[in-house]
């Protein structure tokens, strides 16, 4: 069209007008135009729209297109509904609805022609494809109508499918094969527990999609692998494939089935095979006699005595179609042996045998189990051996620990003083009576004991037990060993021995706070509360001098600065050596505390003495001296020696005071002598020889006489009726002692 002179000669022309935007938009507009007057004319399209309903769906279609009708098997019908709506503004006449094609395709139209169509009316025809074989077949529908003065025809093309499904398999180690309804796959002779496999093709040679639902196998033997999934398509010129394993468990031929379900068809074939191999039979043979046996059944060897010998035969035939090898032949269990083994691997054709004889030989009475091998088979055997045995069992309420002799027997661990208990079980599981003669436990004094004996000796019947109740009484902590003998059986028992309960509080009685010296104050020790073991106890004394010195003579009256003491069980007395619930003591005479501590302990040795012990204190205080005595020595008429004994508890004395008192008639310069001794007592009390006498001390004093007497007779040391001495110390001064000189 752009060739023709006179467009190019108009489109050049306007080339120089205007800018260059209009020149496009006037040649294209011109363009246009051109087409409009010399494009040829077109027919007009049918006033009609077409829509066809098929499988539940509504398509449009035009004039002149293909309908495919899928059916889903020969014989199984295909349908479709047309629908023609006449969309023009007058009417239309239907003068005829025509099928032509292929006999398979029927047209139905929903009204008789002719018949008039307004706008908007429609009519419908309905289509069934009906397939006599897989081929495709075609055909046509023609509507003619009028509109007007023009006559024209409505055209659609009709193109029926169908699948057709074929079967064939091909054998393991074989050809492909056709199957046809109702035939036999035939799988090849299988060794007893291998697995044949047979593939199956199914082939759509038709000309349409096929659908199957499934695919199934019966028979035990025979199994499916790789089946697709329910309602899988199979195109045209397609295939599906899946495999069917045969996996016999006898000799006998064994058959089955396989169905295919597809739409509108089921087809079923047979499956046969059979199985090849050797098969084990066996039979035990004792007193002549021969009985049949199956794997895994129970073999019962005759009882016998213990250490003699019982025995029975077990022969082994192959029954099977194929030579069979047996590689192992042997028996576990304690008294079990096996006589007289042929020499292995061992082949037995088909009908041949061999045999082998299980002995029994126990060592202990009662019951022994055991398992044969002969093969891959299996078989239980069991026998008795006759004669007594004991078992052993323990525990806290239900014996159910099983201890063997020369073993160990635990207690559950008990706090010392309290008590555990087990039951100790002898049972005989043997043939025949034991007799127990002795029962006793050993080890440290009370803390085991055996309870619960039978009188002895005791025949223990087969089958039958007695129960002992064992204890354990802890006196120490940790560990502690005994023995349980039950004739010569011997068993280790052990329990562990763990802290007793704390000890109550106690309190002291009897003397407390400040004592005098040289004195026996009673103290008594009592527990709060009653405590429910027996306690060995140690009353410590301990002083602490005021003055820098020991006084040795601070003990108990028993001697020593330590005693024990008892406190019984479920009692809170002490109690000392004496029988009493007091001890005394000896307070000294040096200034001080002298403190009493005591401690506890178990009759086992386990220390209950509390952390932080109460102690009782006694106090010796500083005091002025005490004179004890004097005595008058070494006597002459003009003088006498003073022999003064005393204590200070400040082991400090300063002054010494005597009191002269004359005879009658007599009279005295000098009534009153003042010495200091301080020095004296110094020198004492720093001496080593001081420190055994505690405060005490003997003061020496000579004293010569001067003057006159005034009564004839009289000698100078007549004149003097008494004399009182006194001693003082930054204390005090003590009371007067008097002494007579007539």
């Amino acid at each position: 069209m752009l060739s023709n002179p006179s467009f190019a000669h108009l489109e050049q022309s306007q080339l120089n007008l205007g800018r260059p935007r209009f020149r496009r938009l006037r040649s294209l507009a011109l363009l246009s135009i051109f087409a409009v007057q010399f494009a040829p004319a077109q027919p007009a399209a049918p006033p009609f729209t077409l829509r066809v309903l098929q499988n539940q769906n509504l398509l449009p279609l035009a004039d002149g297109s293909t309908l495919t009708m899928p059916a889903d098997a020969i014989g199984q019908p295909a349908f479709a509904s047309l629908t023609v709506t006449y969309r023009g503004t007058a009417s239309a006449v239907i003068n005829s609805v025509e099928q032509t094609g292929s006999l398979e395709f029927n047209a139905t139209p929903s009204a008789a022609s002719p018949f008039t169509l307004a706008p908007g009316e429609s009519f419908s025809v309905g289509i069934r494809y009906l397939p006599t074989s897989s081929n495709r077949t075609t055909g046509s529908l023609a509507i003619r109508y009028t509109e007007g003065r023009t006559t024209s025809n409505i055209t659609l093309n009709l193109v029926g499918t169908a699948p057709e499904l074929a079967f064939s398999y091909t054998p393991q180690g074989g050809n492909s094969m056709l199957l046809t309804p109702g035939a036999a796959m035939a799988f090849p002779t299988t060794a007893i527990g291998a697995t044949s496999n047979a593939i199956v093709v199914i082939t759509n040679r038709g000309s349409g999609a096929g659908l199957v639902n499934s695919i199934t196998a019966a028979g035990p033997a025979f199994q499916l692998v790789g089946v697709p999934l329910p309602n899988t398509t199979v195109e045209a010129g397609k295939d599906l494939r899946f495999t069917v394993g045969f996996t016999p468990t006898q000799l006998e031929p064994v058959s089955g089935s396989l169905s295919v379900q597809a739409v509108g068809r089921q087809v079923t074939f047979g499956l046969q095979g059979s199985g090849a191999g050797p098969v084990f039979a066996y039979e035990l043979a004792q007193n002549g006699e021969a009985r049949p046996l199956a794997p895994g059944q129970p073999i019962a060897v005759p009882d016998v005595a213990v250490g003699e010998k019982s025995s029975i035969v077990l022969r082994v035939r192959n029954t099977g179609n194929a030579d069979a090898r047996i590689t192992a032949i042997a028996v576990q269990g304690a008294g079990f042996q096996l006589v007289d083994v042929p020499f292995l691997p061992l082949t037995l054709a088909p009908g041949a045998s061999a045999v082998v004889t299980l002995q029994f030989t126990p060592a202990q009475a009662g019951a022994a189990s055991g398992r044969l091998r002969v093969g891959d088979d299996s078989f239980e055997v069991s026998g008795r051996g006759l004669g007594s045995q004991l078992t052993f069992a323990y525990g806290a309420s239900t014996p159910g620990t099983v201890v063997a002799p020369n073993g160990s027997v635990f207690f559950p661990a008990a706090p010392v003083g309290d008590s555990a208990k087990l039951q100790f079980k002898v049972t005989n599981t043997g043939t025949l009576a034991m007799p127990i003669n002795s029962i006793s436990v050993a080890g440290p004094a009370n803390v085991f004991a055996v309870t619960g004996m039978p009188s002895l000796p005791h025949d223990l019947a087969p089958d039958a037990s007695l129960t002992l109740t064992l204890s354990f009484t802890p006196a120490a902590l940790n560990v502690v060993t005994g023995t349980l003998r039950i004739d010569n059986q011997v068993f280790t028992l052990s329990g562990n021995g763990l802290t007793p309960s704390a000890l109550p509080d106690y309190r002291f009685s009897g003397a407390s706070g400040s004592v005098e010296p040289l004195q026996q104050p009673a103290v008594g020790l009592a527990l709060t509360s009653a405590y429910p073991l027996r306690l060995n106890g140690t009353l410590t004394l301990a002083f602490n001098s005021e003055v820098f010195s020991n006084d040795p003579s601070v003990q108990f009256s028993t001697g020593g600065r330590t005693i024990s003491f008892q406190v019984p069980a479920n009692s809170t007395q002490a109690v000392f050596p004496d029988g009493s619930n007091q001890v005394r003591l000896q307070t000294g005479t040096v200034a001080g505390a002298i403190t009493l501590t005591p401690s506890f302990s178990t009759e086992g040795g386990v220390d209950l003495t509390p952390a932080a012990a109460t102690a009782q204190t006694l106090r010796v205080a500083q005091a002025a001296p005490q004179v004890l005595g004097v005595v008058i020595s070494a006597r002459t008429a003009n003088s006498f020696t003073l022999q003064i004994a005393g204590y200070a508890t400040s082991r400090s004395v300063t002054q010494l005071e005597l009191q002269l008192t004359p005879a009658s008639g007599e009279s005295l310069q000098t009534t009153r002598v003042s010495l200091n001794v301080e020095p004296n007592f110094l020198s004492w009390y720093q001496s080593s020889q001081s420190q055994a006498f505690g405060s005490l001390f003997t003061l020496t004093v000579p004293l010569s006489l001067a003057g006159d007497v005034i009564a004839q007779g009289f000698s100078l040391i007549d004149t003097i009726q008494s004399l009182s001495v006194t001693l003082a110390n930054r204390n005090g001064t003590s009371a007067a002692r008097s002494v007579a000189l007539k």
